[in-house]
């Protein structure tokens, strides 16, 4: 995670993350109603043609049939995340400034024109830390990892976030499939966490400090960090019943979604589908 700052890797973790704030509209009993929601994207940086790309990665469909988004940014003081002064920047036409992924659902936003704006208008600069393509799980790091890994999710479960520091909420789960397997033949892996809307897009980040176990059933010492991969879903269970009214009116079924706290992980790797789009997009602007 380059960044030219002391942040301790725990702390650059917390500060790779924004809250995406999304306003759209939708149809509900032939009814056109405006909805606002909430997700989570986080910093990463391509590296095209010895060129550095920043941008902001999430789900597409976070962003999807949306029309305006707001993005909270904490400003950059001495190369340090200035906690307590939150930048806003808000964006219309917000759903076509996003670049989908060919395959999946991912999107991401160029940061660079954001970047320069800050610079521009209001004479400020943004902290974030970025993961870049050295992070992405690849085969020397899944040849290493044992079937059940510890990982942390970080994002903004229900829209939650510390609104005054800008910060996100960590969690710690447990891999609930290998993550070097497949999971039902797509590039994803199944995450046993607490998870909620909002943490759509959150990265999943496997961070050992001091040591970690092998598969040998041994112990390395050292720390290493990678980025797994983006959470896309939370798999719920139907939980179904009845109420039970007075004798001659009708039984009432009723339903409710149970969270079985069992997370959708897209890979990483997915992340690469993206630079012959950016290639072309550049070669547009030339």
């Amino acid at each position: 995670m380059s960044q030219e700052n002391k942040l301790s890797t725990s702390e650059q973790i917390i500060n790779s993350t924004i809250r995406i704030e999304c306003t759209g509209d939708t149809i509900i009993n032939n009814q056109k109603l405006a909805f606002t929601s909430t997700g989570t994207g986080f910093f990463f940086e391509f590296l095209i043609n010895n060129m550095k790309i920043p941008v902001i990665v999430t789900n597409y469909h976070v962003i999807k049939n949306t029309t305006y988004g707001v993005l909270n940014f904490t400003e950059k003081e001495n190369n340090l995340p200035k906690y307590g002064s939150i930048l806003t920047y808000t964006l219309n036409d917000w759903q076509n400034r996003w670049i989908k992924h060919p395959n999946v659902d991912l999107a991401i936003l160029p940061l660079a024109p954001i970047i320069d704006d800050f610079k521009k208008q209001k004479n400020k600069d943004i902290s974030y830390v970025h993961y870049d393509e050295t992070l992405l799980s690849n085969a020397n790091l899944l040849s290493e990892v044992t079937a059940i890994e510890e990982v942390l999710m970080v994002g903004y479960p229900k829209g939650f976030w510390d609104k005054v520091n800008n910060l996100p909420v960590v969690r710690k789960g447990t891999t609930a499939t290998p993550m070097y397997i497949d999971y039902s033949g797509k590039k994803e892996f199944l995450l046993d966490i607490p998870i909620f809307a909002g943490s759509s897009g959150s990265p999943v980040v496997l961070f050992n400090q001091g040591s970690y176990s092998t598969k040998d059933g041994g112990i390395n010492i050292g720390s290493r960090i990678a980025l797994l991969g983006i959470n896309v879903q939370s798999i719920d269970y139907i939980a179904g019943g009845q109420l039970i009214l007075p004798p001659n009116n009708p039984t009432v079924e009723t339903s409710t979604a149970v969270p079985m706290n069992i997370a959708v992980i897209i890979k990483s790797e997915e992340l690469l589908a993206f630079k012959p789009i950016i290639q072309e997009l550049l070669k547009k602007q030339k």
